[in-house]
């Protein structure tokens, strides 16, 4: 039982390390080409400055983004490692079997997987808010750094029409239309909304409102009018300007909740909430797919070989993914299978050439 404790604990520590060194080596690569993608940006207004606070703001992001790789390609070099040495080959002598050798470098993944969940959705999920707004506010700013973007909501028999997003939070420009039993019942307009937090609702200032009524409109103008929404404020942001990819778990499951509630399409929302929650059983199946080259086709290569393979793989496994996030559009398949099958697809894979080592 100690030396099992001890084996576990020492292939843990390699592949730990391995993934560590993979992920300095990526982000920094990653990181470097985002410098000079953004500081080739001629959007006007987009200085230097904003460029790398832009790219400061978006790292924790792209650290969450290549974690699932790092892992896999980090567990093909760990085990790599031990191969070249004739550390596995003397592990499975004294009887380690390949599932014993699976499970400790699993739990080395998700170690690193439950810290990459907490990372996105804590600290990535703020710095990215924070970086979509810097660059929304420059792309497409206003007056006070307010974000100029016309989007649409519906909210019961209300349909709200917002042309832009202040600074605070206030939204700006609004039109409302309610309609009724198939009639348009009302309309609004509004400068300003805030968000009053003690009374739960928002408050439109200067408004002027016109109802139809049967024959005949009437019209009246207020400082100040109450709008009871049931649409959570979060989802009334300049958020829903924002990629789903870039969304947190909690961000996307709201989004998807209010979409479906208000009979509106949600599939893209769909898509990545299951693409995020489908990850550590997906970079599971990558980790076993590492064990089976290392045991299998890969045994005598070396480390350029097998870090060649692992990227050459994690790109082939992205590709699949962005594949099936369409298809499950343009088809109509249920999102949470269509981010299920490449899951399998890698699992399947792992499976037959583990059984063939």
């Amino acid at each position: 039982m100690t030396y099992g404790g001890q084996m576990d604990r020492y292939l843990v520590a390699t592949v730990w390390r391995s993934i560590g060194v993979v992920l300095i080596c990526l982000l920094t690569v990653v990181t470097l080409f985002t410098v000079v993608d953004e500081l080739s940006d001629i959007t006007p207004g987009y200085t230097e400055p904003h460029a790398l606070l832009y790219v400061l703001y978006s790292t924790p992001r792209r650290l969450y983004e290549i974690v699932p790789y790092g892992v896999f390609i980090g567990a093909l070099v760990g085990l790599g490692v031990l191969a070249s040495n004739a550390e596995l080959t003397v592990l499975r002598s004294v009887g380690v079997s390949l599932g014993r050798l699976f499970a400790s470098t699993a739990v080395a993944a998700l170690v690193v997987l439950f810290g990459n969940v907490a990372l996105g959705e804590f600290v990535a999920s703020a710095a990215e808010d924070a970086a979509n707004t810097l660059k929304l506010r420059v792309a497409r700013g206003g007056a006070s750094g307010a974000i100029d973007s016309t989007t649409w909501y519906r909210d019961g028999e209300v349909i709200t029409s917002v042309d832009g997003y202040a600074g605070d939070g206030a939204l700006i420009g609004i039109r409302q239309f309610v309609v009724r039993d198939g009639r348009l019942v009302a309309s609004r307009r509004a400068d300003t909304a805030e968000y009053v937090a003690e009374t739960g609702h928002w408050r439109l200032e200067d408004v002027v409102e016109t109802r139809f009524l049967d024959g005949a409109t009437s019209v009246r103008r207020v400082d100040a009018m109450a709008w009871k929404s049931g649409t959570a404020p979060a989802l009334l942001s300049a958020k829903a300007l924002f990629e789903p990819g870039k969304l947190s778990l909690r961000d996307l499951a709201s989004r998807i909740d209010y979409l479906v509630g208000e009979g509106l399409d949600a599939t893209r929302y769909q898509v990545a909430f299951w693409a995020k929650l489908l990850q550590p059983v997906a970079v599971l199946g990558l980790v076993l797919l590492a064990l089976a080259f290392v045991v299998g086709p890969m045994r005598e290569a070396g480390l350029g070989a097998r870090l060649a393979v692992g990227i050459a793989v994690g790109i082939a496994f992205k590709y699949l993914i962005d594949l099936f996030g369409p298809v499950s559009i343009v088809f109509a398949i249920p999102p949470w299978l269509a981010m299920l099958a490449p899951v399998v697809v890698c699992w399947l894979a792992g499976a037959v050439l583990i059984r063939r080592a």
